[in-house]
């Protein structure tokens, strides 16, 4: 089944279809359709609509829906160094070692081919890495993880596979293979970071919402559409993202530091 499921997924005109989705999606809806889509999608999906900013009536259409901003106080930051960037669960979360990163249990790829930088993938090696996946029905804005300087942003063309666990269990090196944008970052010491917002199908249109500067834990850096992939990773030091299992359920700001590790 796997075999079948990756030359379908290799085959299919990922691009041209996300496009056309992205376009469908944007379309103005008439206001008085918009709870009911709305609601049906957040049932559908699992989406929390007590959560979301305003009334359902403000969002023009299923594309502003699905990049929705969150209440105030929905998402408390923890006082601890590292914070989860995202609403998703976890793909892995584990230390780099020899420049790779594990995609699924044994399927691993390059983290230089990831960044697009074998210099920076140097820098990051022997540090930690936490990969997760944005459902449909998850809060779809993407958060700085940590207090750094943005030294970079930095778009890489790619294809848009789907980033669901089935997809990412038969394509090999599929986070390297999409269309991603590499935000590089250096924390207040000097450690080296960076955060990867990784495109997927129906999931072509990133929007990036800080492109440099200083970010405090929990600035947002960017949106996605209807669901994708964040790698964080972290360089050697004393900071380490929490090695959580897979499918672990992760929400933006929540700690997200290795037990043993100190607080701010």
């Amino acid at each position: 089944m796997s075999t079948l499921r990756r030359v379908l997924l290799t085959a299919l005109p990922k691009v041209a279809l996300s496009r056309l989705c992205g376009l469908v999606c944007s379309l103005p809806l008439p206001r008085s359709l918009r709870p009911k889509l709305f609601g049906w999608f957040a049932r559908r999906y699992g989406a929390s609509l007590d959560q979301v900013a305003g009334e359902l009536t403000d969002y023009r259409s299923m594309q502003d829906f699905f990049r929705r901003p969150l209440r105030p106080g929905a998402r408390p930051l923890a006082r601890t160094a590292l914070a989860w960037p995202c609403d998703g669960r976890i793909v892995t979360s584990s230390p780099i070692a020899g420049g790779r990163i594990p995609q699924v249990k044994g399927n691993d790829y390059d983290l230089a081919d990831l960044l697009g930088s074998t210099a920076l993938a140097a820098e990051l090696d022997g540090g930690w890495q936490a990969t997760i996946y944005l459902a449909p029905g998850d809060y779809h804005r993407v958060h700085a993880p940590f207090d750094a300087a943005i030294e970079s942003v930095t778009s890489l063309p790619g294809t848009l596979f789907p980033v669901n666990p089935p997809a990412v269990a038969c394509i090999p090196r599929l986070f390297a293979r999409n269309s991603r944008h590499v935000f590089r970052c250096r924390l207040p010491g000097g450690t080296p970071a960076a955060v990867v917002m990784v495109g997927a199908y129906n999931v072509g249109d990133t929007t990036i919402t800080r492109s440099g500067g200083t970010v405090q834990k929990g600035d947002e850096l960017g949106r996605f559409g209807f669901g994708s992939t964040v790698v964080a990773v972290i360089g050697r030091g004393e900071l380490r993202f929490a090695a959580l299992a897979a499918e672990a359920r992760v929400w933006m700001g929540g700690a997200a530091m290795a037990s043993d590790d100190r607080s701010t």
